[in-house]
């Protein structure tokens, strides 16, 4: 067989499991990136994170099958116990809290002059988020809340307008009497710290 021919049984014999790995790193990447796509499109969201999820196991299963079929049953084993293991890992992590905190890392900088801001009584009602920030609101707005002392960047809304979701800064620690408008006929309570006085809100 000439080095080319092996090369491309090689490659052949490969494509079923980089296949299965490109399915599984899409399924954590739709799993990630649910906030900002159902944001804009709920039902194309669930509609993804459902395709990568077919993807990721239908792939798995035909890389186990083509390393059965080649008598590699030890690999077969690995591959089949490797592909539960993603599959758990990847449902059962907190997908919203790894997307707020690592936004809250990359913006640091930014995020944290708004809160300074914030905290010195300086904005104005609902200023304009720097064009960095823009993605992390809905309107490209953050929203002054005086009664609950809050700045809220609102990340999702219903299309009724009656319930929401998104970052709040707080410059006091929240109580069972701190409750944030998340929508014009919906309001949550900030019941999970992200870090640096920014905590989640939704309700409705």
């Amino acid at each position: 067989m000439s080095s080319l021919s092996h090369e491309t049984a090689s490659r052949r014999r490969a494509a079923p499991i980089g296949a299965a790995l490109t399915g599984w790193l899409a399924l954590a990447g739709a799993y990630y990136f649910e906030l900002p796509v159902f944001a804009v499109v709920s039902m194309f969201g669930w509609l993804l994170i459902a395709a990568c999820w077919l993807w990721a196991v239908t792939a798995s299963i035909i890389a186990v099958v083509a390393l059965l079929g080649r008598r590699r049953r030890a690999h077969a084993a690995a591959a089949a116990v490797i592909a539960a293991g993603a599959g758990v890992a990847i449902g059962n992590a907190d997908w919203l809290m790894i997307y707020l905190r690592s936004q809250l890392w990359i913006h640091q900088a930014e995020l944290g002059r708004l809160a300074a801001e914030h905290r010195l009584g300086t904005l104005p009602a609902n200023p304009e988020l720097p064009w960095r920030l823009r993605y992390l609101s809905i309107d490209g707005h953050a929203h002054r809340q005086t009664e609950a002392a809050a700045l809220y960047l609102p990340m999702w809304q219903n299309w009724r307008g009656e319930a929401g979701g998104g970052l709040v800064h707080l410059t006091t620690t929240p109580d069972q009497d701190t409750w944030i408008e998340t929508a014009p006929g919906g309001q949550g309570r900030p019941l999970r710290q992200v870090g640096d006085g920014w905590w989640w809100v939704e309700g409705g």
